[in-house]
């Protein structure tokens, strides 16, 4: 089996944030170094590959980290842990607030080169601050089943199992078709440490950059925003019945009788 894991990255939060400000053409400027570390749901996303791979000889373990601050380090402890291949990824634009442009452009290099690929890792909260949705969207533009909060996998003889936490009960999905999976943190699946003859080869390595694009959409600048309106709360709570799908289905329809999205 083919594993493709996509990394993204947060902010160290051992050092300050340094000053950010917007720029005339809506782009993030920073005043300062960045540092980036892989955040607890990457690491979660890698160490499930990784365990995959040495529970089946045959499993590749291709990984793909978001091109940003602090990339080469980045990039080193990575490799580190002795992926089968790794490479930093350039969105061109790079505009993670907006999940829809970013997931179009991961898409789009996944099609490209990993279609072979049967599962994607990623982190639930990939590159997105903590929105939660590009995991949700790629999939879609994959036209893949997505399985969200994953714990754990598990090979049963050559057939592989996912495996998350409902309550206190565990929810086991078969990876029959290709799959995207965002993982969560677990302490089943806390990162392993490198060992130091990795890490020092790793110091000596150069490594590969993929760029990939899509159109930019149009969106809203500064000068469109508006206050939004007040909506007074009125009536009692309403508990919503039924399954998921009616749940969803029954608060879409109060939010347009509230006029939300209108």
């Amino acid at each position: 089996m083919k594993i493709l894991v996509l990394l993204g990255g947060v902010a160290d939060v051992r050092f300050p944030l340094h000053p950010i400000s917007l720029s005339s053409q809506s782009t993030i400027d920073e005043q300062g170094p960045a540092r980036r570390v892989l955040s607890p749901f990457d690491e979660a996303a890698l160490e499930v590959a990784l365990k995959l791979r040495d529970g089946c000889t045959t499993t590749q373990v291709d990984v793909l980290l978001l091109d940003g601050p602090n990339n080469e380090n980045l990039l080193r402890s990575v490799a580190a842990l002795r992926p089968d291949s790794l490479q930093s990824l350039q969105l061109e634009p790079q505009q993670l607030w907006d999940a829809r442009q970013t997931a179009a452009q991961i898409a789009g290099l996944v099609k490209r080169e990993y279609c072979g690929h049967d599962l994607v890792l990623v982190g639930r909260e990939l590159g997105d601050l903590d929105e939660g949705s590009i995991a949700v969207l790629l999939a879609r533009r994959l036209g893949r089943v997505q399985f969200a909060m994953a714990q754990s996998g598990q090979w049963q003889e050559e057939q592989l199992w996912l495996m998350r936490e409902r309550g206190t009960g565990e929810e086991w999905l078969r990876v029959d078709q290709p799959l995207l999976a965002s993982v969560t943190n677990d302490r089943r699946n806390k990162l392993r440490h490198p060992l130091m003859k990795n890490v020092m080869q790793a110091k000596r390595m150069t490594f590969s950059h993929v760029v990939t694009s899509a159109p930019v959409r149009a969106g809203l600048t500064l000068s469109q925003l508006h206050t939004a309106a007040v909506i007074p709360r009125l009536g009692e709570c309403q508990l919503l019945s039924g399954d998921i799908a009616q749940q969803a289905k029954a608060l879409a329809c109060w939010f347009k009788e509230q006029g939300v999205g209108s």
